[in-house]
């Protein structure tokens, strides 16, 4: 990606917002990022919790979505998703990631000193070609939950699973937060 290439990543992303394909909980920061001359948000995501049915491990292509949340989950909605199985069901919550090309290999630098000081400590460029800083943090939860429709964990573990994963998913958010406030004071 050329840097003048900028104008049409905006425009993918203003398309993607008005169908609905961009997190809502995160266009906030989206926005403000992209209002930078020098960056340019690729593809994001929130933070969420999902249930997912995986035939086979680490063949993530065939992987087929049961249930799929950006904010807290209850027991129930849990289970419900994960008794839709044929195969084996994997309750994944997943930390907040952005991808955000940067104009130069100074301008990423500085981003990721910035996502570092709002809390993310997993940051780093994907792409010398293109200047992609990634930033992710550390709050991830994976782990089978049922097989063949059946649940094979009991509700008091599922439960305990699912408050410390509601706690993480927050804490993520409250960092993409810290994120949008650190680069509002470079904007004034």
């Amino acid at each position: 990606m050329t840097w003048i290439l900028k104008e049409e990543r905006i425009f993918c992303y203003e398309e993607a917002k008005k169908r609905g394909e961009v997190d809502e909980d995160i266009i906030y920061l989206l926005d403000l990022i992209n209002s930078f001359d020098s960056y340019v948000t690729l593809s994001s995501c929130s933070g969420r919790i999902a249930v997912l049915e995986i035939p086979e491990i680490g063949n993530k292509k065939s992987a087929k979505f049961l249930g799929k949340w950006h904010r807290a989950v209850e027991l129930g909605e849990v289970k419900d998703a994960a008794i839709k199985c044929r195969e084996l069901a994997w309750f994944i919550q997943y930390p907040p990631i952005l991808h955000i090309a940067c104009k130069t290999l100074e301008d990423a630098y500085k981003l990721a000193k910035i996502a570092n000081d709002a809390g993310f400590r997993r940051c780093g460029l994907i792409s010398f070609k293109n200047f992609v800083l990634e930033v992710c943090s550390w709050e991830r939860i994976e782990l089978p939950v049922a097989e063949n429709g059946k649940m094979i964990l009991d509700d008091l573990y599922l439960s305990k699973v699912i408050e410390i994963a509601n706690f993480k998913l927050e804490k993520g958010k409250s960092r993409l937060k810290k994120f949008y406030e650190i680069l509002c004071c470079l904007k004034t």
